[in-house]
């Protein structure tokens, strides 16, 4: 991205310069501490530390025999990787259960879709390694993903098992205990049922072992997220008055970043849980009252959050969540009530028809699908352009520059150009001792996981998250909403 800080698109003979960068949310996996601080170093540029795990301590025990705490204590010394994706881990296991991960070291026991992966010994410990993150040149803000605010993406983290294992050394592998594919066909309901059941997280706590304890690794709270970010990433543009009215939970804002053109964040995550997103209804009136603010002193809209329309369609309130009592992260910690919901293409009163109401929205900027995909809602010789955009985790890796002209012919163009991850094309050859690779070697890797990625070879419409040709390099064209036009 900083290598395209400055357009291909002349107008009048010049060139702009990027302005900002925006996040549409997922940066995070597991609403953990160390992973938003991560994500944040990365985009901040300096130090970036990726390695989990603290000494047993005084202050970051374990209870455990003494041999076990020296054995922990010597990991977090040697940063050895201790995790799912090294089969060593978790020895004894039936075959099949490997067969979810890429160990780079050996090849599953049981076959599976990972039996063909390239294998790089010693990747999951080179990937443990400090490194120096080069950080944006440009200011950047965020909105957040399911990802950031629930766990897994999934569940509120109220479950007070979640917020235990997360920081403790008692981690829950593969074993013969639970047999994933029991839930191979179940719903979100059906699975928060069983993670509730003491029956049933007794039985998925005897496939545990013991790894080292991280403090850092506890899941925060929305307030705690927007902490870490802290208020030069949008936070600090939450509306006072929202603020005050939500106990600090808010965390969706506006920026005008220059005259004639406001930026507007929604936070889209459903904190009953589920992937999928809504709006609650007192953010809804705040964005109603933004847009009507701006559509008077005559700006341009572009709206961006994590779910794409057609995903907002979550039917779970926020107080699904459960109550703040005691005080604990994953609760609903906002007063008001979450309810009428709002989805994004159904209902009386969704986003989609909010946005068409006021002309001055050009985009809604989107994630969340993985997807270049690019649609247009219309309504009557007025509309706004939806704008999804893959993933950096997923195939195809990519990112996109949105530029916003005025024809001065009462017409506006957007002009979306997709941009690639700059590591080489050729990864290392396979069998390669990964100790010694540059970064651009491991980014190199990431891209061929990307493409192997069992889901995609499983779903051949994976596939299509690269979109259409009319979904990467475009020119999208509106109507501009300024000029007054005779019926």
């Amino acid at each position: 991205m900083n290598a395209n800080r400055r357009s291909e698109i002349r107008g009048r003979g010049s060139r702009a310069q990027l302005g900002f960068a925006v996040t549409t949310g997922d940066l995070a996996d597991n609403q953990q501490l160390n992973e938003t601080r991560w994500f944040k170093g990365v985009l901040d540029g300096g130090r970036v530390d990726p390695f989990s795990g603290q000494p047993i301590s005084a202050t970051n025990q374990c209870t455990t025999d003494q041999a076990t705490v020296d054995r922990l204590n010597a990991d977090v010394a040697a940063r050895r990787y201790s995790g799912v994706a090294d089969y060593d881990d978790y020895p004894g296991a039936p075959a099949d259960r490997y067969n979810g991960f890429w160990d780079p070291d050996v090849a599953p026991p049981g076959g599976g879709p990972y039996a063909a992966f390239p294998r790089y010994p010693g990747f999951l410990e080179r990937a443990q390694a400090p490194f120096a993150a080069e950080g944006l040149k440009v200011p950047w803000y965020i909105s957040r993903g399911n990802h950031d605010g629930l766990i897994q993406g999934n569940a509120p983290a109220s479950t007070d098992l979640f917020r235990a294992i997360a920081v403790g050394c008692l981690k829950v592998f593969p074993s013969s205990a639970v047999d994933p594919a029991r839930f191979a066909n179940a719903s979100e309901s059906e699975v928060f049922a069983q993670i509730a059941n003491p029956a049933f997280v007794q039985t998925l706590l005897a496939g545990a072992r013991m790894v080292p304890p991280d403090p850092d690794r506890k899941i925060i709270s929305t307030v705690e997220y927007m902490r870490e970010i802290g208020n030069s990433h949008g936070y600090g543009r939450v509306a006072a008055a929202e603020r005050r009215a939500s106990d600090g939970v808010a965390a969706y804002f506006s920026f005008r970043p220059r005259a004639g053109v406001e930026m507007v964040s929604l936070d889209t995550v459903a904190e009953g849980g589920g992937q999928n997103g809504n709006l609650d209804d007192p953010q809804y009136k705040w964005l109603e009252r933004t847009l009507r603010n701006a559509e008077r002193a005559r700006r341009l809209v572009i709206v961006y959050g994590h779910h794409t329309l057609g995903t907002m369609s979550n039917t779970r309130t926020d107080e699904q969540a459960g109550t703040c009592r005691p005080p604990k992260t994953g609760c609903d910690a906002d007063p008001r009530r979450s309810t009428p919901l709002h989805r994004g293409l159904a209902g009386a009163k969704n986003v989609r028809d909010l946005f068409l109401k006021y002309p001055n929205v050009i985009a809604y900027v989107a994630g969340h699908t993985h997807a270049n995909r690019v649609d247009l809602f219309r309504k009557g010789r007025s509309g706004f352009w939806q704008i999804n955009t893959a993933s950096h985790i997923d195939w195809p890796q990519q990112s996109r520059l949105v530029e916003v002209m005025d024809n001065r012919d009462g017409t506006l163009s957007l002009f979306a150009t997709i941009l690639d991850q700059a590591a080489p094309i050729t990864p290392p050859a396979a069998g390669t001792n990964a100790g010694g690779f540059r970064h651009e070697e491991l980014t190199s890797i990431g891209r061929v996981l990307a493409w192997n990625d069992p889901q995609r070879q499983a779903d051949p419409s994976d596939d299509d998250r690269r979109g259409r040709r009319t979904d990467r390099n475009v020119e999208l064209v509106l109507n501009d909403p300024r000029v007054v036009r005779t019926p």
